[in-house]
């Protein structure tokens, strides 16, 4: 009987420890598309959605947050990136300009649905690519090959611009100070 007790009361403190992990989850863990490193600084476009199974929603809200000051807490580097998403349904794009990001409508927005990344349309390619004789850009994104022409407000930046920059993943307790930092896109948590 007492072996019983202890281990109900072993589950029931692991189910609550699970409760309060998913409870602190939205608080103290924050993710987003980086758009600028420096100075051991990252920032980067929110992604509002915090279930791994789905496709990122980046928002309009910017965050910076300090590198962690022990560098056993930091993953790989990241890569920054102007260009943030494309949305082929909406016919817009959103970017990072001045500090901030942009949503901008794009005519004449093609796009081929249902590409797995070993369709020869994607395979061995980079994207996003740079069409400057044409002046359209190709990205690759949630199984969508989509070409565009480079906006009319869009008209003077270099093609670094259209970099797709890395996703990555702060843990925070504390406004602008990470504790923890990694690089979604340059980790596999599967790799033994």
């Amino acid at each position: 009987m007492k072996t019983r007790n202890l281990m109900l009361t072993l589950v029931l403190a692991g189910s609550l420890g699970l409760v309060a992990c998913q409870q602190d989850y939205g608080k103290t863990v924050e993710q987003g598309r980086c758009v600028a490193f420096e100075n051991d600084k990252v920032t980067f476009v929110l992604d509002t959605n915090v279930n791994p199974k789905e496709a990122p929603k980046y928002s309009d809200k910017v965050r910076t947050f300090s590198m962690p000051a022990d560098p056993k807490e930091i993953g790989p580097a990241p890569e920054a990136g102007n260009f943030i998403s494309v949305d082929a349904d909406k016919g817009t794009i959103q970017v990072f300009v001045d500090g901030a990001v942009q949503t901008i409508a794009v005519a004449d927005m093609k796009a081929q649905k249902g590409l797995e990344s070993h369709d020869p349309l994607v395979k061995g390619k980079k994207f996003p690519m740079v069409n400057k004789e044409k002046n359209e850009i190709t990205v690759y994104s949630k199984k969508t090959l989509v070409t565009f022409p480079v906006p009319q407000a869009l008209a003077n930046v270099d093609e670094n611009f259209w970099k797709i920059g890395d996703n990555v993943r702060v843990f925070t307790k504390e406004e602008g100070k990470a504790l923890r930092f990694m690089n979604i896109t340059k980790t596999n948590i599967f790799k033994k």
